[in-house]
């Protein structure tokens, strides 16, 4: 491709300041890691608790080994947006899809790799990668952006997500031959994370004079995360045995995903966490009305007797909802950013 805005040419070492270059003894500052952390607890609550992996059925191993990974995939996503200056939606879907790929391959392959042939749309480009573009919203949403049109944004995010929620939960785990799930189970394992959400977002010190560039790894820290990974992902294959075309298939999505990030990557310019480094939240007021509508919303849809059409219930409504954005997200963004920069070599009459 050519054509490319800003092109990125330099090594990710050479494109980190003298100062971040001289500090790389160190991950990243203490005060940095807590927008990470803020990160990776919203990607569990969404791949976990929101989708429904069927947390009660996990081992403490399992929860142990989730914990330093959704850290790592969550440190390289923000890193990512500060070094390709990630700056819109077409940015958040490609960082999406990386941590969905990420996740299968590290995380939560026994649910996301399975019977490949549906789950690779359904639930890897599908469920996973759309929660991930949620969570990485919200994550924006609480760190800074606090306007009343925000507000509503954020208001309506919840009624929509807060049906699917419940809806999701109480009809999901029976029809892939898990155990039906209680109310009561449903909230015990969600509302801790919500909980540890909030008070990392109002609660925890975030330093004053952080910045974005704060959030870029340094060698060591890049060490650090690719040792993570790796390490998730060897064990998980030695344990599951992951076929070597479905290994392929993801590698090749996950290069894609990447280039495209990379292509569109600039030096200079703003990017999404402008304005929210260090986090400015909205009032906990306003959160906690937000918090109470989900609640309730996704409560009353967890607790409605079954509804049914034909053969239409709101699970297969959700599950094809899944499957069109699986679908759908990577060749559109493809298409509009391949039209974009023939548009852009047509002006500058490159071709």
């Amino acid at each position: 491709m050519v054509g490319c805005e800003d092109q990125l040419e330099m090594a990710p070492e050479e494109l980190l300041p003298d100062d971040h270059l001289a500090r790389n003894e160190l991950v990243m500052p203490r005060s940095a890691l807590y927008p990470s952390l803020l990160l990776a607890t919203l990607l569990l609550l969404g791949s976990e608790m929101l989708i429904w992996t069927n947390p009660p059925a996990r081992d403490l191993l399992g929860w142990l080994l989730l914990l330093p990974g959704y850290w790592g995939i969550s440190a390289l996503l923000l890193d990512f947006i500060v070094r390709y200056r990630v700056r819109d939606l077409f940015g958040v879907l490609m960082l999406a899809g990386l941590y969905s790929l990420l996740a299968a391959l590290t995380l939560n392959p026994d649910s996301m790799l399975i019977d490949f042939s549906r789950t690779l749309i359904t639930r890897v480009m599908g469920s996973h990668a759309l929660l991930g573009a949620e969570m990485l919203g919200l994550f924006l949403a609480l760190t800074g952006n606090n306007t009343p049109r925000s507000r509503r944004y954020l208001l309506i995010g919840a009624v929509i997500v807060g049906l699917a929620w419940g809806f999701w939960g109480r009809g999901w785990p029976p029809s892939e031959g898990f155990a039906e799930v209680s109310l009561s189970t449903f909230l015990l394992y969600s509302l801790p994370l919500i909980g540890l959400a909030l008070l990392m977002v109002y609660r925890l010190p975030y330093a004053a004079d952080m910045t974005p560039e704060s959030l870029r790894l340094s060698r060591r820290g890049w060490m650090l995360v690719l040792i993570v990974l790796l390490s998730l992902f060897a064990y998980h294959l030695l344990r599951t045995r992951i076929d070597g075309g479905i290994l392929l298939i993801v590698g090749l999505l996950l290069v894609l995903c990447w280039s495209i990030t990379w292509y569109r990557g600039r030096r200079k310019g703003e990017t999404l966490l402008d304005g929210r480094i260090p986090p400015q939240p909205p009032p906990l007021s306003v959160m906690l009305r937000t918090l109470g509508v989900f609640l309730l919303v996704g409560v009353i849809a967890f607790s409605l007797p079954p509804l049914q059409v034909g053969s239409i219930t709101p699970v297969v409504l959700i599950g094809l909802g899944f499957t069109g954005y699986g679908l759908a997200w990577l060749p559109t963004v493809a298409l509009v950013l391949g039209v974009r920069g023939y548009l852009r070599q047509v002006g500058t009459k490159q071709l």
